[in-house]
């Protein structure tokens, strides 16, 4: 039981957690830089959900934030900067991701395709993707609980006393 707990709280496991979810992130996100209008506006809007009707113009802002947000949480858990807020906020993003495709499925009764993905993952349906939100969650979690999260971290060159003040969000 202490090798387990000993290799939860590894800097190696949380580094490598780190990379492959800011990787998947950034190879969602990134394609849709050069037409967030395209690739992340129209997706949302895809999604035909009722209640956010009344608020189009919001729908639109939360569409074209979503990638940038998305590219910075990314980018955050890679280098290390800020890899607890980093984790929080893409783990926030995963939740809503969850309810908005559980309204999809089983208020809507639709299958669609979930437009998170570019390439050879374009197709990927919004079920598919929904296991993929759930599998990240208890990994984020483990990204923000650890205790050593300072392995190859850039908040690892910051002055004793910033990391001090910094170590809940960083």
């Amino acid at each position: 039981m202490e090798k387990v707990k000993a290799f939860l709280n590894s800097g190696k496991l949380t580094l490598v957690l780190r990379i492959l979810i800011g990787v998947m992130i950034l190879y969602a996100e990134l394609p849709k830089l050069p037409d967030v209008e395209k690739l992340s506006v129209f997706a949302l809007y895809s999604y035909q959900f009722p209640w956010l009707m009344p608020w189009m113009e919001h729908t639109r802002i939360l569409g074209y934030m979503a990638p940038y947000l998305g590219t910075l949480l990314g980018l955050g858990l890679i280098t290390g900067v800020l890899t607890r807020l980093s984790a929080f906020g893409w783990g926030t993003m995963a939740i809503i991701f969850i309810i908005l495709k559980l309204h999809v499925i089983f208020i809507q009764g639709r299958i669609q395709p979930c437009y998170c993905f570019p390439g050879p993952l374009a197709n990927l349906l919004v079920t598919q993707t929904l296991a993929i939100d759930i599998i990240t969650l208890p990994l984020l979690a483990q990204i923000m609980l650890a205790k050593n999260r300072k392995f190859f971290t850039l908040g690892a060159l910051l002055p004793e006393r910033w990391q001090h003040k910094l170590r809940y969000i960083w």
